[in-house]
């Protein structure tokens, strides 16, 4: 009888454990980071609204640069501190453009060399991108994916 109750808890417990580390290992996956595909490499790549009727790679990729050049003229706004400071500089901007269309994990790296000069510019670059609007996703190999894009923004007075 001991031993019989003593088998059963064996396996109760090695349930138990089994199910704590199945569940672990699904939180594990859940909380990795997310794949992306170079824009680069995306065979459709997202597409702003209005750029829907490419009829190619070529013009979709054509049609999205426009669109993006665009974004930037309207939206960009050289900041105060900047202009009083004469602060100038080049941005190198990063975004992932996710499974939904949606902009996510803006990172922007200027290349001042001190820090609140940098502070500045990226922060401006990180406001236009953040304003970007909702894309029709990218696809590859058949699937909806994550795409990432990079662009510079310059600051420069003239």
């Amino acid at each position: 009888m001991l031993k019989t109750t003593q088998t059963k808890l064996r396996t109760i417990v090695l349930l138990f454990l089994f199910s704590i580390i199945t569940s672990f290992t699904n939180v594990k996956k859940n909380t990795l980071i997310e794949d992306f595909i170079a824009f680069e490499v995306t065979e459709e790549v997202p597409l702003f609204k209005g750029c829907d009727g490419s009829s190619s790679r070529k013009e979709a990729v054509e049609c999205f640069n426009k669109k993006m050049m665009n974004h930037i003229k309207r939206n960009f706004t050289y900041p105060e501190e900047a202009l009083e400071n004469n602060i100038q500089g080049r941005v190198e901007v990063s975004f992932i453009i996710n499974e939904v269309g949606i902009v996510k994990d803006i990172q922007a790296n200027a290349s001042n060399e001190k820090a609140n000069e940098k502070k500045i510019l990226e922060a401006e670059a990180i406001r236009i991108v953040s304003l970007l609007p909702k894309f029709t996703p990218g696809k590859h190999q058949g699937k909806v994916v994550n795409v990432k894009y990079g662009l510079p923004i310059t600051f420069k007075m003239m």
